[in-house]
């Protein structure tokens, strides 16, 4: 049975490889010879790209520390910030390597009384919370950049914010599902409803613990501006003759296509995805695609020269 599951899971691994591999083999070629990809290229501004490196170290900070707060707050991990940034900014580098970055950050934080089953629900959780506040400020947003615009006859604002509520309220809805069924169906040794029901209570704990929704709300607006700053940078940096507007489109499209991950880190499912959207602007498919090539390597580089930096400072700080 051990045999079986662990065949299973290296089937899925090749298989998923295997596609990577293959849409790096067809976009290759199709992007090779293309003379719009060679003109974006070409006339980029890398002077800008620069300034967005920076700010990109930036963006890496803020989403370490936002991680941190969880960690501390919710889980009572007993580790230093400097410990954690150790942590964090070499998984991050090893994040180009599918996988990688995730068991390393997992690994590392075991030694610290961090169990598997927890580890991933602090980032379900995470998750759950960036994508349910994101759509907020959307909607926030969206009143002042979209003020005439509707869809199916609602204010785009109002969809947002409508969307905000349903996923913040989920997992409220599904523990009552579950509270329901254990009950009821006497289900009450059923291993997946009891690691799901304890997944709901970590989601509801936290959003009770005040002092941690505070400082969690603080570090991902400035996460969710610091993007929004790289992101309309960039797009400028490649094609500036784009309105704010469209720029802005093309910014909530970039972050909601990253919301569902199919591939690991949405590996070309977010390129493509973003030169859909640009096509549909009557943009070019390969911009949008670029976009967020050049999005990955902005983080890429960046996660290398911050891995640099702290590892040099950390090293030196322990010989002291």
């Amino acid at each position: 049975m051990i045999l079986y599951k662990r065949l299973k899971k290296l089937k899925n691994k090749i298989f998923k490889i295997s596609v990577i591999l293959l849409c790096f083999y067809f976009i290759f070629k199709y992007l090779v010879d293309n003379d719009v990809v060679v003109k974006i290229i070409s006339d980029a501004d890398y002077v800008k790209i620069s300034f967005i490196i920076l700010l990109s170290l930036i963006l890496i900070f803020f989403y370490s520390n936002l991680i941190f707060v969880c960690l501390n707050k919710i889980c009572n991990i007993k580790i230093s910030k400097s410990r954690w940034y150790l942590i964090y900014f070499n998984s991050q580098f090893l994040n180009s390597i599918p996988f990688f970055g995730v068991v390393y950050r997992a690994v590392q934080l075991k030694k610290f009384d961090l169990s598997y089953d927890k580890f991933i629900g602090i980032y379900l959780m995470i998750k759950w919370l960036y994508v349910s506040i994101t759509l907020l400020l959307f909607s926030i947003e969206s009143i002042f950049i979209f003020k005439n615009i509707t869809i199916i006859n609602l204010p785009i604002s109002l969809i947002f914010f409508i969307s905000s509520v349903l996923v913040f309220l989920s997992p409220i809805i599904f523990g009552k599902l579950i509270g329901f069924a254990m009950k009821y169906k006497n289900l009450y040794k059923n291993k997946f409803l009891i690691k799901f029901n304890k997944l709901v209570d970590l989601f509801i704990n936290s959003i009770f613990n005040l002092s941690f929704i505070k400082i969690f709300f603080f570090l991902l607006l400035t996460v969710h501006i610091l993007e929004l700053i790289i992101i309309t940078q960039l797009i400028d940096s490649l094609q500036n003759n784009i309105s704010f507007q469209k720029t802005f489109i093309i910014f909530i499209g970039e972050i909601i296509i990253e919301f569902v991950s199919i591939l690991p880190q949405n590996i070309f499912i977010s390129e493509i995805g973003l030169g859909l959207l640009t096509e549909k602007m009557n943009f070019d498919f390969e911009l949008g695609f670029l976009i967020k090539v050049y999005f990955r390597f902005v983080l890429f580089f960046s996660s290398v020269l911050m891995v640099i930096i702290y590892n040099v400072y950390f090293i030196m700080k322990q010989k002291k």
